[in-house]
């Protein structure tokens, strides 16, 4: 070992390493490059995996809607359960009730009931919509909440795949594109998915993937009542645009729940109340359990009627809603008829159901039958009413064959006669 000075005079010794020392200073140099390749090929992969990352994201977001609609499951069947049928039973007799005092009514007492069916009122609205039809000449994007094109819309079943509004058709006539606008101002896009012409209503579809998360915590699917259960008297509430504009809510009561519509191939409970209404208004009655009892149809009044609102009774359409939200036609045949009573039959007519009508280009016009017609059974099915035809008609699917019989009057009295009817629908 050598000894050195430095600068300042003092020795320091120095290890003479020879060839040891240049070969630990060229592992020493080679290390140091590794690591910096490593460093560069980290960075690059992470670089790579960034870029790759984001690109997926993009095109995750862009295949989604597609992805969805081919990988989804096949919409569930929407099934209206049948109303039980209400028994009048005796009422034991009591003993006579000890005489209360009936306290009298303040603006207080008022108060707190239009707070109680307004709280009703608001709970049955998540499952009120409106319905649009955008045509061609209208601006969609216009800040406008006043769409004259529009009907009411009730959330009547969610299949899994779609939520299913019904509501009238007339609004889907001419349209380019329809909207769904629920109660919170968001608006989705919206398909028809079936109609009826006979009852003048439709089922329109919104894709579940269409709809925001947030707005399931704000919708309801409704629940349908009977009309059959409503007496006069009974408290109604009017909902979605019975008085010409959309969100609104009013109160009434029930003038009268009697009163029967014809129809092609049945009849309609007509739900008449004592609450003033628009001539083209549309929405629902709602009774005090929050429950939908009548679909408002203004155009089911006679004329010259005030305008109050009037609307089907939901009983006598739950087969039909039920026909729509399954993207089924409503089996339909075209006869106007009438039930023969007793007294009629004293007249010689045979017992079954008298047709009065036949709609042109039906069905039943096609198979023969005609104005005066008596029929008897279809199917092997005795008919004995009005009712019983439309249930039993209501079974068959559209497309298939059924055998009508009944009985014609000839010159030597009523003769049996044969019908081979194949069943149909009457559209939009």
């Amino acid at each position: 070992m050598e000894e050195q000075k430095d600068p300042r005079g003092e020795l320091h010794p120095q290890e003479d390493t020879g060839e040891e020392s240049g070969e630990y200073s060229f592992l020493q140099e080679t290390i140091k490059r590794d690591r910096r390749g490593e460093r560069k090929g980290f960075l690059r992969m992470a670089g790579l995996g960034l870029i790759f990352g984001v690109f997926a994201c993009f095109s995750f977001s862009a295949m989604k809607p597609a992805m969805d609609s081919i990988f989804q499951e096949d919409p569930q069947k929407v099934t209206i359960p049948p109303e039980e049928e209400t028994k009048e039973e005796e009422e034991p007799e009591q003993p006579p009730a000890e005489e209360t005092v009936q306290q009298p009514l303040d603006a207080d007492s008022y108060r707190q009931m239009q707070q109680s069916l307004t709280t009703i009122g608001v709970k049955a609205n998540r499952s009120v919509v409106e319905i649009a039809g955008v045509s061609a000449q209208q601006d969609w994007t216009e800040e406008s909440k006043d769409y004259k094109n529009s009907v009411s819309g009730l959330i009547v079943a969610d299949n899994g795949r779609e939520l299913l509004i019904l509501g009238k058709s007339s609004v889907a006539k001419e349209a380019k594109e329809i909207k769904v606008v629920f109660n919170n101002g968001q608006v989705c896009p919206a398909v028809l998915k079936k109609s009826d012409g006979n009852l003048g209503f439709a089922v329109y579809a919104v894709s579940r993937t269409d709809i925001p998360d947030s707005m399931w915590a704000q919708i309801d699917t409704a629940v349908l009542g009977s009309s059959n259960a409503v007496s006069k008297g009974d408290v109604a509430i009017v909902l979605g645009k019975p008085f010409g504009y959309a969100g609104a809510m009013g109160f009434g009561s029930i003038a009268s729940g009697k009163n029967m519509l014809d129809l092609a191939d049945g009849q309609c409970r007509l739900i008449n109340t004592d609450i003033a209404g628009s001539k083209n208004g549309s929405g629902f009655i709602v009774n005090l359990k929050g429950e939908f009892i009548a679909l408002i149809d203004q155009s089911a009044a006679e004329e010259g009627s005030t305008e109050l609102i009037i609307g089907y009774g939901i009983t006598d359409v739950k087969d039909a809603i039920e026909c729509l939200s399954n993207g089924q036609g409503v089996p339909y045949v075209g006869i106007w008829g009438v039930d023969v009573t007793e007294e009629i039959e004293e007249q010689g007519i045979p017992k079954g159901l008298y047709v009065k009508n036949v709609d042109a280009d039906s069905p039943a016009m096609a198979a023969g039958i005609q104005n005066g017609d008596v029929i008897t059974s279809l199917d092997d099915v005795e008919i004995t009413s009005y009712g019983t035809y439309h249930v039993t008609l209501m079974e068959k699917a559209v497309g298939s064959e059924i055998v009508v019989r009944g009985q014609r009057q000839g010159a030597d009295g009523y003769v049996d006669i044969d019908f081979t009817v194949t069943v149909g629908s009457k559209e939009l």
